[in-house]
């Protein structure tokens, strides 16, 4: 149930307790990156990361995302096959960054920290503790699908790509600009979807390089969202030949999924997708349709 926990500090892994867990933590230092380029206030909270094995088995990053005094983001994650809808797991990671925060009070200082020789053996108490104490909880924890009354599913944007480099993107909530003080232009429109769609890509591709497996969801929720979704934000990834299909969207994670399920089997239908990109765009202009129909598909 609980393979491994790690603690992430900026661009730093601070604490691994499976070296053979290391790469599939170091995906969340690229997700920070995105993170920072897309919402520079700093009000977007990781929250999981699910990923998926070519033996079909899946396995699921949670964080506990803390944003400290000096404005630095730290990681409290824990890596096994939890379930998306897992409370249980979340109360692990919150009793973690707890723990961690009685042993160095000022986390501002915790890359220090990390680097005195006691550093790993405290952490270890701490973490074999969070595993005695939880694995029955997270065994014997039953799962509800949860539904938000009255919210609003929305798209935010979708695009494709190829060997990492964007093909086709559409941004559907332009109201992501103001986050970086930008004008509304066609052009600035453009170059922020290309640069998405450029670091999904660089998400996905070392995903697959670095930790031998693929991502398929990353679970986003922003602090500064009263709306009825709760600021839940969900970014979802699929492979399809060779091609990478990603989708951002808000609200109910079970209903986007589903629409996202529908978006991929169309476009798997579509002979684009049988030929290896070579580098010409014109043979996917069509593809735009695609993302001008799912639109219909929300609220």
């Amino acid at each position: 149930m609980i393979s491994s926990f790690s603690i992430i500090l900026e661009n730093d892994v601070l604490y691994c307790s499976d070296e053979k867990k290391y790469n599939a933590f170091e995906i969340l230092l690229f997700v920070e990156k995105l993170l920072h380029s897309i919402n520079p206030r700093n009000t977007w909270r990781l929250k999981k990361i699910g990923l998926k094995h070519k033996k079909q088995s899946k396995e699921r990053v949670i964080v506990e995302h803390v944003v400290t005094k000096a404005g630095q983001n730290l990681f409290f994650c824990s890596i096994g096959n939890f379930s998306v809808g897992s409370l249980e797991s979340f109360k692990m990671l919150k009793e973690f960054s707890k723990q961690v925060s009685v042993q160095y009070n000022d986390l501002d200082r915790l890359k220090f920290s990390s680097e005195e020789p006691t550093f790993n053996n405290v952490i270890e108490l701490i973490t074999d503790y969070l595993k005695d104490k939880y694995l029955d909880p997270l065994e014997e924890e039953k799962i509800y699908e949860k539904t938000i009354k009255n919210g609003q599913n929305s798209i935010l944007y979708a695009g494709i790509s190829a060997q990492g480099l964007p093909i086709i993107s559409q941004l559907f909530d332009i109201s992501l600009l103001s986050n970086l003080n930008r004008d509304k232009t066609n052009e600035n429109i453009e170059l922020f979807s290309s640069d998405l769609s450029a670091k999904l890509a660089t998400i996905s591709m070392n995903t697959q390089i670095r930790a031998k497996t693929r991502i398929k969801e990353i679970h986003i929720e922003d602090t500064e969202d009263v709306s009825e979704n709760n600021g839940k934000k969900i970014i979802l990834f699929g492979n399809m030949n060779g091609y990478s299909i990603d989708f951002i969207a808000t609200g109910n994670f079970y209903k986007v999924k589903a629409i996202f399920k529908q978006f991929k089997s169309k476009m798997a239908l579509d002979s684009a997708f049988r030929e290896e990109f070579s580098g010409d765009l014109r043979p996917y202009r069509h593809l735009k349709h695609y993302l001008d129909e799912v639109i219909k598909n929300f609220d």
